[in-house]
């Protein structure tokens, strides 16, 4: 695999070639596409494999990496323009974050996780939130944010809105004058220990439903009480942060109620209503993997690497259509979000498939660990993270069943 190495990195490689799929983009929208292939090849994927391997889970994100991501404008990507972003439509923020995830995956989650909630930062916000906040968000390039839902005794439950006593989430807030006093625990948070600011949701009436007694409330990382616990050791996505979050007495401002006092679970109905995720990346660069490796060995003559290389093809192109199928109609008021909640469960499982058959084809060393170079073993173990990441396949299943039209209505 020595040989081809370079065109894993060189931007203007014929194998690298830019995705002919490009529906309706601007030129500003290409080149903020263009500058995410660029940063991927040349500065995260040679070094994506050896973070991956050597570093541990709490040292491994590369915040040089994010510095240049930011430095090209890549960080704010979805930040509305009257506060100085790209604001950039979910079908642009779709095809950046495929491209930094052909770098890396987690990288890219970690993008692709500030891009989702920079709508709450930016425009959900009171002023006074905005006042405090956004001007450090936009000139920090280091500034990224999360999501906090999961806890040790709730997760599956918390993403099917179980609505009743005892289901999601058990972090508590009460009220003490000016403050709201956190307790409890979140882990596997995306960005947790990696985010500046926070979006946690605590119950506020504890032995109500989550409609009747969930809040939601904007932390920064800095706030009294609040601290970073272990940063997970996970199989893939490992340059990706997923961190637990312990907050003793965690001292928040009354005015960082985000929302309405017990109005939590409509803003968790939005955040979790389906994601656009990057997992094309890695499912793209195994088949690139393979196809080289195909040609080295001498198997791309032989009738089952055609075969093999033909359908790891036909999987990513049916995978990218369904996802911007889903991002295109995101932008539609008609949207109620099962496409992107079954394009979850569709280009995950193919980019399984897909990284299977790239180790098969490399033969013995295609489930070996590489320090220093690309492997589709790698990228099968970061696309496996999407199997249960942003709600498992099973319950994003659930979750776009009562989403489907009746029999007999044609929703086509």
């Amino acid at each position: 695999m020595e040989s081809d190495e370079s065109s894993l990195s060189h931007p203007t490689s014929r194998r690298m070639r830019p995705n002919a799929m490009m529906p309706d983009l601007s030129p500003e929208e290409s080149e903020m596409v263009a500058r995410a292939r660029r940063i991927a090849r040349e500065d995260i994927l040679p070094i994506a494999a050896a973070r991956d391997r050597n570093y541990a889970p709490g040292e491994a994100y590369p915040w040089h990496i994010a510095d240049k991501l930011d430095a090209a404008g890549l960080r704010t990507l979805t930040v509305p323009g009257k506060f100085g972003g790209f604001g950039a439509r979910h079908l642009v923020q779709a095809m950046v974050a495929e491209e930094i995830a052909y770098g890396d995956l987690g990288v890219a989650v970690s993008m692709d996780q500030t891009y989702k909630f920079t709508q709450l930062l930016t425009v959900e916000t009171t002023q006074t939130q905005r006042d405090l906040y956004l001007e450090d968000f936009m000139n920090d390039p280091r500034a990224l944010l999360a999501l906090a839902t999961t806890e040790p005794q709730s997760g599956t439950d918390t993403f099917l809105m179980h609505d009743e006593p005892g289901a999601g989430p058990r972090m508590t807030a009460k009220r003490e004058g000016d403050f709201y006093l956190l307790n409890g625990t979140k882990h596997y948070i995306s960005n947790g220990g990696l985010a500046k600011y926070y979006f946690i949701f605590a119950r506020t009436a504890p032995d109500k439903k989550m409609s009747e007694g969930l809040t939601c409330f904007l932390v920064p990382r800095d706030t009294e009480g609040f601290e970073i616990g272990e940063a997970h050791s996970k199989l893939g996505r490992r340059l990706l942060q997923n961190g637990e979050l312990v907050l003793r007495n965690c001292r928040v401002p009354a005015h960082n109620l985000f929302g309405e006092w017990n109005g939590g679970l409509s803003i968790l109905k939005r955040m979790v209503s389906g994601a656009l995720i990057p997992v094309m990346g890695p499912s793209r660069l195994a088949y690139d993997l393979a196809r080289m490796a195909a040609q080295e060995s001498g198997a791309a003559s032989e009738q089952w690497a055609q075969m093999a290389l033909t359908e790891m093809y036909m999987l990513i192109e049916a995978s990218r259509t369904y996802l911007y199928s889903a991002a295109w109609h995101a932008e539609k008021p008609t949207d109620d979000s099962k496409r992107r909640l079954m394009s979850k469960v569709f280009a995950s499982e193919a980019g399984i498939k897909v990284c299977r058959t790239a180790m098969e084809i490399w033969g013995r060393t295609g489930a070996t660990w590489h320090d220093d170079r690309p492997t589709p073993e790698k990228c099968w173990r970061d696309v496996l993270s999407y199997l249960h990441g942003f709600g498992t396949n099973e319950a994003v299943k659930l979750k776009a069943a009562p989403l489907l039209a009746p029999a007999g209505v044609d929703e086509w």
